[in-house]
């Protein structure tokens, strides 16, 4: 199972309207085109730069082409209008990460 991850830091002026922006535009976006599955949206505990916040925005694929398709093109554009929208008051990157058992 892969798990891609993508960390925002955000100002706090647009915390709400980013989570609504994650739930009501990403996470179904991801969920429609198929083979995404288990979003979550986590807030970061560790400190951040000061007005700021941090959250960590997940999706499982089966293998990393379709976690690689999905990022590069549709949540590609995505990340393109929520850019758009807030300008430089978000940064984000991306992980893959594969889950292991120990």
């Amino acid at each position: 199972m892969i798990i891609l991850n993508t960390t925002y830091y955000i100002h706090e002026s647009i915390d709400a309207d980013f989570r609504k922006w994650v739930s009501e535009i990403y996470f179904p976006s991801a969920i429609n085109i198929g083979g995404l599955e288990r979003p979550m949206l986590a807030k970061i505990l560790t400190d951040t730069q000061e007005g700021m916040s941090g959250y960590a925005v997940q999706l499982s694929a089966d293998n990393k082409e379709i976690a690689e398709l999905w990022h590069d093109n549709h949540a590609a554009d995505l990340r393109g209008e929520l850019s758009k929208l807030f300008g430089d008051k978000v940064l984000f990157f991306t992980t893959y990460m594969e889950t292991i058992n120990p």
